[in-house]
């Protein structure tokens, strides 16, 4: 009896599975349709992204093409306006030094020192010479130093500012080679601005032949040079009491 059962069922489970085999095709192909739908879709979707690209890429290029005529005309004109500064300025700064060689040759500067004149005496050593009586009388600007040498020599002036009890050392002139003798008269490289008060230095590292007398001055002494920023009580100098008087001094305009 079962036997019979089971035959009769096997054509009934055939038959069903035929009726199910066109619905999944069917399922399939719909599904194929959608996807090649979406996929079209996408594939416009980059058609239109890469032309957009290549329009942004080529905006891009243009761009990068004017930016750098731009850059070369700004140099251009960079370099012209340097190059005409420049130009101007060593045109000023040949006026300037032309007129402050006028001044200092006339002897239409202000002098602050000892009198430029032939002396008897002077130092064959290194020394730091510190002018107490001639002390500046007004603010202004020093252009340049005036002295009477027995040989050439390199020196350097400094200026010396009082502070409480002590002489502080302001401000150095770059090391002053003067080959001459006798009355000599030179620019600084650059000019100082001085005030009321302020006092005169002059440094010779090898042997000092500026000439010197005493009993009539009070230009005061050390061994050692005075670097800027370093300060010294005029109680430590030397040469009170030789009481000297150098042929040393500056030029520069007063008010």
């Amino acid at each position: 009896m079962v036997r019979n059962l089971r035959l009769l069922a096997a054509p009934c489970i055939l038959a069903l599975c035929g009726c199910q085999t066109p619905l999944h095709t069917h399922e399939l192909e719909s599904r194929n349709q959608s996807l090649q739908q979406q996929l079209d879709v996408t594939q416009n979707k980059i058609h239109t992204l890469e032309s957009e690209r290549h329009q942004l890429q080529k905006a891009l290029n243009e761009s990068n093409r004017v930016r750098k005529i731009i850059g070369k005309e700004k140099s251009s004109r960079f370099n012209e306006s340097t190059l005409l500064r420049s130009q101007v300025r060593r045109f000023l700064q040949a006026q300037i030094d032309g007129y402050k060689s006028f001044l200092v040759n006339n002897n239409l500067l202000d002098y602050v020192g000892g009198e430029l004149l032939k002396r008897k005496q002077y130092d064959n050593r290194s020394i730091m010479l510190v002018d107490l009586k001639n002390e500046i009388p007004r603010s202004g600007v020093l252009t340049g130093v005036g002295a009477w040498l027995v040989k050439p020599t390199h020196m350097t002036v400094k200026v010396l500012r009082k502070i409480d009890d002590k002489l502080v050392v302001v401000w150095e002139s770059r090391n002053l080679n003067i080959p001459k003798t006798g009355l000599i008269k030179t620019r600084f490289h650059v000019s100082v601005g001085v005030e009321k008060g302020d006092v005169l230095g002059y440094y010779f590292p090898e042997a000092a032949m500026v000439a010197f007398d005493k009993g009539t001055g009070d230009t005061r002494y050390l061994t050692r040079n005075l670097r800027p920023g370093s300060s010294i009580r005029p109680s430590s100098l030397k040469g009170e009491d030789q009481q000297r008087a150098y042929s040393l001094g500056v030029y520069g305009l007063l008010q």
